[in-house]
């Protein structure tokens, strides 16, 4: 379970920024919390809020950026592309100092009711430090490296959780590099407990407001599409069938498949993915089915929930961590809010982060709870953190409380009111000046 994650000198956020998903409140029923063999629990599920461009989306970017350092994508032919992350790596561009300086990332999260705390620094030539420590009663360091002023590097394991041969090959071999992570590298050569961590990244999802990809191995897999067809229906969209849409590798114009590549055409080509729903006659009653293509004949909202469906699975199913940026983009806040409510009814391992711009989440309450003083809110004050960017274009995150601790009253109007900043500051009288209007007010 992912405890807190920081980071700083990255995209628009200058300065470290931290957000933690560790409870500020008391839950002996666990609904919003999980136990740890801590002093500590953790929250189930946090909420972003924030004014068009302060800065929400660009903290799950620094989350999926440190994702890509650590555990990076692979290559047509399975290979790790292990510097994949130097054509993401961006600083806070607005100021003469931080362009010139490292960025920070780090996570502390827990593992088999072990808590971890990993971290790096990196700059645009590569990684200058990484450090992860081990805490069952007291944190102990399992490794480091570190580059020197003088540009010599020096490493350090704990050979009591990193094995020590492996390490000495990977050493010996000229392995370490600057573009790869030293815990990436001894996952890579079969070291258990770096392979664990790599694989904890691995399984946190961040899905982007711009993710255009369905779940293309999960539809081709028929368990795993039949459960996605249910999650669909759940929701009341008449959906019978998925199926990828294949074509002839003949029919695809030559400048394309220069493209794509001639190993890409050697098995099955798709465009795109079905849909089946019901034919009707006049009586209405089903007499077959008819095809659609997904990405031209449904809504933008099903084909939002499609693209979401199988990591919502998954991390329900699994435990597994979920950041989905503007989940609320393209659907409806009961279906938003029975998303959320899921996180707290099935596997107690499972979170789930999400930005949005929605402000009646903030009043919603958790599953079908009558009206009454006794309901539960899908989000106490706990879990929901405000971003800021101010007049020099520097985005910080807080949590409400930073702004105040006492809430007794809705914190949708709260949020609305600006109590807690992180609402938009909308010049009308300009807008009305451009149209040749005098405000009425």
């Amino acid at each position: 379970m992912l405890v807190s994650f920081s980071f700083g000198n990255y995209k628009s956020f200058k300065d470290e920024n931290t957000i933690s998903l560790v409870a500020e409140i008391a839950d002996a029923n666990n609904e919003y919390s999980v136990s740890t063999p801590f002093e500590y629990s953790v929250l189930k599920t946090a909420a972003v809020y924030g004014a068009n461009a302060s800065g929400k989306s660009k903290l799950f970017d620094a989350m999926a950026f440190f994702r890509s350092v650590v555990r990076p994508p692979q290559n047509a032919k399975k290979i790790p592309v292990f510097d994949f992350w130097k054509n993401k790596y961006d600083t806070f561009r607005l100021s003469t100092k931080s362009v010139e300086k490292s960025s920070f990332f780090e996570v502390v999260f827990i593992l088999d009711e072990i808590q971890y705390r990993y971290g790096l620094e990196l700059n645009a030539k590569g990684i200058l430090e990484e450090w992860l420590y081990r805490k069952n009663e007291r944190e102990t360091l399992i490794l480091s490296r570190i580059v020197d002023e003088d540009g010599s590097l020096k490493m350090k394991i704990g050979k009591t959780f990193i094995n020590a041969k492996v390490y000495a090959n990977v050493v010996g071999a000229g392995m370490v590099s600057a573009d790869v992570p030293l815990l990436t590298i001894l996952a890579t050569f079969n070291d258990t407990l770096s392979k664990e961590i790599v694989n904890w990244f691995g399984q946190m999802k961040i899905i982007s407001a711009n993710e255009l990809v369905a779940p293309i191995e999960a539809l081709m897999e028929e368990n795993s599409k039949k459960e996605i067809i249910n999650f669909m229906r759940a929701f009341d969209f008449n959906i019978e069938d998925f199926a990828m849409h294949e074509i002839s590798p003949e029919s695809i114009p030559e400048k394309m498949k220069s493209i794509i590549g001639e190993d890409a055409l050697k098995g099955p080509v798709y465009d795109g993915v079905s849909t089946t729903h019901r034919l009707y006659n006049e009586l209405y009653e089903k007499v077959g089915t008819r095809q659609f293509m997904m990405e031209v004949d449904e809504s933008f909202g099903t084909n939002r929930l499609l693209r979401l469906s199988w990591s919502i699975l998954r991390a329900l199913k699994e435990g597994y961590t979920l950041l989905i940026d503007e989940i609320d983009s393209g659907l409806h806040p009961f279906i938003v809010s029975t998303i959320i409510s899921l996180f707290y009814q099935t596997n107690n391992r499972a979170q789930l982060i999400v930005n949005t711009q929605n402000s009646s989440l903030l009043a919603y309450p958790i599953g079908y709870e009558d009206n009454n003083k006794d309901k539960k809110y899908l989000f106490r004050k706990d879990q929901i953190y405000i971003v800021n960017k101010n007049r020099y274009g520097e985005s910080n995150v807080y949590p409400i409380t930073h702004f105040q601790r006492n809430i007794r009253t809705s914190m949708e109007k709260m949020y609305l009111d600006g109590k807690f900043t992180g609402v938009p500051y909308v010049e009308l009288d300009n807008i009305l000046d451009l149209i040749g209007h005098e405000s009425q007010g």
